[in-house]
């Protein structure tokens, strides 16, 4: 697993906010309006979050 920036990570990559965190989130892309960055859950399609530029997520696991 690695820790990097969520400006980063590809469009459609799975990612957790932290190491040790049980829900998934699908990286969607950047939204102009917010200035931040959305999250998809990955078990519910009707949820997402917006996370700010320069947070730390993890890819790289097995899900």
């Amino acid at each position: 697993m690695q820790k990097i920036k969520i400006e980063n990570v590809k469009k459609g990559d799975f990612v957790k906010r932290k190491a040790d965190a049980k829900k998934v989130f699908r990286a969607g892309g950047y939204c102009k309006f917010e200035r931040k960055y959305i999250l998809d859950d990955y078990d519910d399609i009707s949820r997402c979050i917006s996370i700010k530029k320069g947070t730390d997520v993890f890819v790289g696991f097995t899900y």
